[in-house]
C-alpha cells in the first residue's frame, strides 16, 4: 500500500521498543517518522 505525499495515513497499531503498543492516532498533531530495518536487528 502506498500513499501519495500529503495524504493522511490510516490508523494502525505497532509494538514499541518499550514493549508497549503504540497507536498512530495517539500521536495526532505531532510529527511522526517511521523507520523499518528488516533483518537488521539494530537499534536506530
Amino acid at each position: 500500500m502506498t500513499l501519495p505525499t500529503g495524504q493522511i495515513a490510516p490508523d494502525f497499531i505497532l509494538p514499541s521498543h518499550l514493549g508497549t503498543k503504540l497507536q498512530l492516532r495517539d500521536l495526532r498533531g505531532r510529527h511522526v517518522i517511521l523507520m523499518f530495518f528488516p533483518l537488521a536487528w539494530t537499534p536506530v
